[in-house]
Parts: structure tokens; sequence; C-alpha cells
């Protein structure tokens, strides 16, 4: 695995590219300075002072920093793809591998490796402690309701959040603000104005376009339990799960196979998708039909697992609503008829070169997935190698691939 030195990779920005990240991590450079001094500038106080640049991350990088170094340099790790990409993902400071369509892989060179090691966990620490991460969480909350908003009123409510819980002192926010990678990274001026977006949204456009359109021109009220809620598991998040038809959408989706971080991802993507239901979206019910046991579901139990989802997707705070529902303003609900009828289960795919297994498949009581008996194995080589696209083993009713096979390189 050849790795490339950190002073290759800052060598290989633009110098405007230069200047902005380190103004991201807390290290302001002069534009008269010429490319190679700012290239040398800055890597001498990323190698110098991880302490204080790790400061300057979004905790989300600083954990999968902490996790990398778990792990060790050079060893992958295997992701799912996120909506967005990380700050270290997209500067090189971590190396990643995109070229195998099922997995997103992640590690740590082992020069970056001997400048974090010693200091990340540190910086979790001061950062859970000096409510950092905790101001980080309420803003992405807030914009993971609304989707975009005017800076002025993104400034408002996190000064509203901390002199509800910290006091009137604003000096400790100031300080945080000046850290915080949120109104860097997510700040934009443009035609539209001067606003922070939530790093999901793809399309800022679109959702101003659609505001218009709508005639949506006052922001709804949010609890600063929802902020805390729409904020949280980053860049997993997920909006409206302790809503009565986010339970119910969890107890199904729990139902029909789902755990763990399939369980969280199916129900970010589910959210996701409701924000696009202005027009037909299919991608809306794809979780149902990529549970682990769609094939086991009638079509009376598909149905109902459709009226589910679509339940919550009208809910759910909506970007292009300001916040709203589409319960609330009694249009752009979800279009569910296209999926009404149960779909054909996808043809099962596999090399011959591989041995098949068979194991009992979990059986559905009521339309729903009755507790599964298989043996819990770990992952990766207690089982023996079936191929990638064969059901595991293990009776989860997923593919090999997104099973135990999904941590063997």
């Amino acid at each position: 695995m050849k790795e490339r030195t950190l002073h290759t990779i800052l060598d290989g920005f633009q110098k405007m590219e230069l200047q902005d990240l380190g103004n991201i991590l807390g290290n302001d450079l002069s534009p008269k300075m010429r490319k190679s001094q700012l290239v040398d500038q800055l890597h001498t106080y990323l190698r110098g002072q991880p302490r204080r640049w790790m400061s300057h991350l979004m905790e989300r990088d600083v954990r999968l920093l902490r996790d990398l170094v778990h792990a060790g340099p050079e060893k992958i790790q295997y992701q799912d793809f996120a909506d967005y990409p990380s700050l270290l993902e997209v500067t090189g400071l971590v190396e990643y591998d995109d070229s195998d369509e099922h997995f997103h892989k992640v590690w740590i060179s082992r020069e970056m490796y001997e400048i974090v090691a010693p200091e990340v966990e540190k910086v979790i620490r001061s950062g859970e402690k000096s409510g950092q991460y905790e101001l980080e969480r309420i803003g992405l909350g807030y914009l993971n309701l609304y989707g975009i908003l005017p800076t002025e009123k993104f400034v408002d409510l996190l000064i509203d959040w901390f002199t509800e819980t910290h006091g009137s002192d604003l000096v400790p926010l100031t300080h945080m603000f000046h850290k915080s990678p949120l109104l860097k990274m997510y700040r934009y001026q443009d035609g539209w104005g001067d606003y922070v977006c939530s790093p999901c949204v793809d399309n800022v456009e679109e959702v101003f376009t659609l505001r218009e359109q709508l005639h949506q021109h006052e922001f709804k009220t949010f609890t600063q339990a929802d902020a805390r809620e729409a904020g949280a598991g980053a860049p997993y998040f997920t909006v409206g799960m302790k809503t009565p038809a986010g339970m119910r959408l969890e107890q199904m989706y729990r139902r029909l196979g789902y755990e763990g971080f399939d369980l969280v991802k199916a129900e970010h993507d589910t959210w996701m998708e409701a924000q696009y239901t202005a027009a037909q979206n299919d991608a809306l019910f794809q979780p149902l039909a990529d549970s682990p046991l769609y094939q086991e579901l009638d079509d009376d139990s598909w149905l109902a697992c459709c009226k589910m989802v679509r339940e919550y997707a009208d809910s759910v705070p909506k970007w292009f609503l300001k916040g709203r529902s589409a319960e609330e303003v009694g249009q752009c609900k979800a279009d569910w008829e296209a999926w009404s009828q149960l779909p054909p289960p996808e043809a099962e795919t596999g090399s011959e070169d591989y041995p098949r297994w068979t194991m009992p498949e979990p059986t559905i009581s009521d339309g729903f997935a009755s507790e599964m008996s298989a043996k819990e194995y770990p992952m990766g080589f207690a089982i023996p190698h079936v191929a990638p696209g064969d059901p595991c083993p293990c009776g989860s009713g997923l593919r090999y691939c997104r099973c135990h096979g999904k941590y063997l390189s």
C-alpha cells in the first residue's frame, strides 16, 4: 500500500485551498506568502500542533481519527457511503478508496498515525467537556430540521440555546464559534443571501426554488430537544424517530430484520428521501425492498409497510417547507401508489466457483419478522466463505458481502 507523505498531500492543493484549510484548522495563513511557504507552514503546524488543529475539526472527523488509530496504521476499515464526506477524506489527511462499489475503504497512514495517536483521545475528552461538541450537535440539528437557515437566525438559535443552558456570558460561546467548523464550512453567500446549510443538502437552489413556489415564508419553531435528536449520530442523522410515526417505522424495520448500523442507515435513508417527496420518489420505499426479510412479505404486509413509511415521511420536517411537515401544510405528501404492489424479488447472484450453504430461513408472523435464532458469529473469518452475492450462512437474510463477508479485505 503506497502512502503519500503529508507534505506531498499539501503540495497538491492550490494556494487558495491551502489558505482555506489553514483557516478551518485554526492556522490563518497570509495571502502574501508563496505557495511553497504556505505548504511548509501548514506542514509544520499539522505535525507540531496536532491537539490544536484536531480541536478545530468536527466531532465526526475526530472520532473517525480515533477509530483509525485504534485499528492501527495502514489498516483498512470498511464503511458505508455517507451522504457527504468528512473533511479528512476530502483533504486526503486520511486515505480512502471507493473503487469497490459496495464499500468505502478508509485508513490512516503511518505518518498521520504517529502525529495524531498521542493526542486524539485528549481532544475528544476536551470537546465533550468544553461543550464544543454539544454546540456542534445543536447547530447540526437545527440545520437538519430546516435544511437551510439565514446565518443571522442560525446564530440567534445557538445564542438562545447557550444562554438557556450556560448563562448570559457569551464569551465562551464566542470562543466555541471561533473553533467550530460549522460556519467555516457550511456558510454560503450568493444570490440567495447569507445562509448556513445542512451538510446533507445537496441541491441548495432546488430548496430555495421550492420554498418560493410553495410560498413558505415563516420558519417553524423547534425545541432544543428536537435539535439534539436531529444533530446526533453524524453523518447518519435521523429525525422524528421519537414521534408515534417514527416509533412505528423503527418497530417495522426491526421486524423486517434490520438491526445495529443497518437499522440506523435504513432510518436515515428514509428521512433523507422524505425530503424529496414533492414529486414521486420511489427511493423512499427502497429500504423495504432491501430489508433482510423482504421475501417473506405478502401483499397485505407489503401494503401495511408502505403505509407506515408514507405516514412517517408526511410527518417529518421538510427543508423546502421551512421545517413544516406535509401533514401540517396539506401538500407535498408522499406518493406511494407506484409501490402499492409488492415488487418482484431481485434475482440471486453469485459465482458457481463458491460452495453454496443453506441455513434455516427466518420466518414472518403476521406479516413481520419473528425473532431470529441463528447462531451469532464473529464478523469475517468464523464462517465458511461463500459467493459475495449469496445469502450469508449466518441466516440473517443479507447477502454475504453485506453481512459477515463485509470485513474481509
